[in-house]
């Protein structure tokens, strides 16, 4: 009796102990939204940058703004050494005064010319040419004048200005270095406008592009901060695609 006994106490023992049996948890069932979402990888960048760069070639003989500084509208950032087109701009005014001085003795030749020809005292032949010849020294002097204009203009050019308020993302010069503008402005700086506000240019593969449309939600994220989730909007679907290696995106 006692060896019965203890043999079921053991078996119970090693029952009990044994694994649990499967929990269930009871809800109610609702109705919900099912959502597909559309996958894309892209560029975050500034929704508004603005490269300056130069119209004049030479040498940057100074810079005053670098990398992250804030700048505003009108803001001298960097100068173009200025002497060659000072030098022009001398000359050009010289070359004006001499034209001016051409066209008031022409002037005075035409009068004298004329009241010559009413009494009769010249041919018709020298008044024509005193009036010919002051016509031609009043367009010298708007060439001059224009002259003049043009290498003011450049010397002005020589100051690289902000054309808006924003920051500094791009400084791509040094002092010294040499600027060459024969062909394309070349860009010395870049600036966007306001970096608390961003856009991205995603792109989106063919297959997916027509569930996308204007006005969506956006939710994404950023290798800087891979835990944070950021909101947006569906600005807009571009409809010129982009092919690289057989692969279609928008």
């Amino acid at each position: 009796a006692l060896l019965g006994a203890g043999g079921y106490w053991l078996w119970r023992r090693s029952a009990d102990s044994g694994p649990e049996g499967p929990n269930y948890r009871v809800a109610q069932a609702v109705r919900g939204d099912v959502v597909q979402t559309v996958t894309a990888s892209g560029k975050l960048s500034a929704v508004e940058t603005v490269e300056i760069g130069s119209q004049v070639s030479g040498n940057l003989k100074e810079i005053f703004v670098d990398f992250n500084d804030n700048v505003t509208n009108g803001q001298l950032v960097a100068r173009i050494d200025p002497a060659t087109f000072e030098a022009r701009a001398i000359q050009a005014e010289g070359e004006l005064l001499n034209a001016q001085a051409g066209l008031e003795l022409a002037r005075i030749k035409e009068r004298r010319s004329f009241e010559l020809r009413k009494k009769e005292l010249i041919a018709q032949s020298e008044l024509d040419e005193a009036q010919s010849e002051l016509k031609q020294k009043e367009a010298t002097v708007k060439m001059r004048e224009a002259s003049l204009m043009n290498a003011r203009v450049d010397l002005e050019r020589t100051r690289i200005i902000s054309p808006i308020d924003g920051i500094v993302i791009l400084r791509a010069v040094e002092v010294g270095q040499t600027v060459q503008a024969s062909f394309s402005a070349p860009k010395l700086f870049e600036i966007a406008r306001d970096l608390r506000d961003m856009e991205i240019s995603a792109d989106v593969s063919e297959a997916d592009i027509g569930q996308v449309r204007e006005g969506q939600d956006v939710t994404f994220t950023v290798d800087a901060y891979t835990e944070e989730q950021f909101k947006g909007v569906v600005q807009q679907v571009r409809n010129n695609p982009t092919t690289v290696q057989n692969v279609v995106t928008f």
